[in-house]
């Protein structure tokens, strides 16, 4: 019983104090984010990218048969609706998101570039980053799974 109110206590005190993004960068510049990320050693985080994207993708991003413009709508309105998701700033070419989970209140950060392949043809970089701990239990992999899920649903894709 006490080790578990210890635990408690010290995930709510991460919650409280991570205050620092992942990387420290801002949203000023998303392509810049994107080309001078650079990914801990640790497995809490996941990246989803086109092909000879920077900083090592760990899946390749679908294209999608609709313009660039759709998709950040349709990207939108599958994401944004979410329990626990904030903008925390948004550039003509991407978002930086924030989820906090329900219960500890630990925040992950989002980022995701939205890229034109052609009039008609598009694709999206996804990055969702822990703030606090070493490990994820997937749950990073899993936000990124979902949310292009739910953007291939809501363009009408899957």
């Amino acid at each position: 019983m006490a080790r578990c109110i210890v635990l408690m206590a010290l995930a709510v005190f991460c919650a409280a104090t991570d205050g620092a993004e992942s990387g420290g960068k801002g949203t000023v510049d998303i392509e810049r984010y994107f080309l001078e990320l650079v990914r801990p050693d640790s497995p809490n985080h996941w990246l989803v990218a086109p092909a000879g994207f920077p900083g090592r993708p760990d899946a390749v991003s679908p294209v999608f048969a609709v313009s660039v413009a759709r998709l950040r709508e349709s990207f939108k309105n599958a994401v944004l609706g979410m329990p626990g998701i904030a903008v925390a700033g948004e550039t003509a070419k991407g978002l930086h998101l924030v989820e906090t989970t329900r219960v500890f209140r630990f925040r992950d950060d989002v980022r995701v570039q939205f890229i034109a392949i052609g009039p008609q043809q598009s694709t999206l970089a996804l990055y969702s980053a822990s703030r606090a701990g070493y490990w994820d239990f997937g749950t990073n992999r899993r936000r990124i799974e979902d949310w292009l899920a739910r953007t291939a649903a809501a363009i009408g894709t899957r």
